[in-house]
């Protein structure tokens, strides 16, 4: 069977009418206001378009869903798969358009749930909710709709949290299971490691038996 396009999946969901379903809205600065499609009427429309459609969150090295910066505002990032096409939306964990910091769990679990919304607004769906009067781009069929870090980059950015927790692990074992988390998040992005014997590495730099 013929894989679907990007182009299909964006001429089918863009044609979608979400208007009537954003019931819910917040003040993101001083007279502008954004509308949302709750998630779960998202899901209904996709259940009935595309519903092999997927979705996961990345962990950070300790295997939480979200990730913080050092001024403790985060953000939380949405792998979104529709028809073997997959793109991963970033947003940050916010209220009326400013990044909380240390934001609680209500809050986290908010930010996920319209990350999944507006990682579908990138497939098509409600893509209107983020623009006034501007006309849909027209992709070409070969033509990869993505502003992502690449591959390298996001295994250098999850390796770069890594290490200083690593660093302060008080033996082997510790050590291990901090760097298992590191493999599971380059696994639940759907990313391999090309850094040969790194764990090695490691235990070489720690003082660790590496047998």
């Amino acid at each position: 069977m013929e894989q679907v396009t990007r182009a299909q999946i964006w001429a089918k969901l863009s044609e979608v009418s979400v208007k009537d379903f954003c019931t819910e809205a917040e003040e993101i600065e001083e007279g502008k206001v954004l509308s949302y499609l709750p998630w779960m009427k998202a899901h209904e429309i996709m259940m009935d378009n595309y519903p092999e459609y997927r979705w996961e969150f990345s962990e950070d090295p300790t295997g939480r869903e979200v990730h913080y910066f050092d001024d403790g505002t985060a953000e939380v990032r949405c792998r979104m798969t529709v028809e073997g096409h997959t793109n991963i939306t970033y947003l940050p964990v916010h209220r009326k358009g400013k990044a909380i910091t240390n934001p609680n769990s209500m809050q986290i679990n908010v930010a996920k749930q319209r990350a999944r919304v507006k990682a579908l607004g990138e497939f098509g769906l409600g893509y209107t909710m983020w623009l006034d009067s501007v006309p849909a781009p027209e992709y070409r069929d070969n033509e990869v709709k993505s502003e992502q870090l690449s591959d390298k980059e996001q295994i250098d950015e999850l390796w770069a949290v890594t290490v200083p927790l690593l660093k302060e692990a008080t033996n082997q074992e510790a050590g291990l299971k901090i760097y298992k988390r590191f493999t599971r998040s380059l696994e639940n992005s759907g990313l391999v490691d090309t850094v040969p014997k790194r764990w090695q590495t490691v235990c070489k730099k720690q003082g660790w038996n590496t047998k």
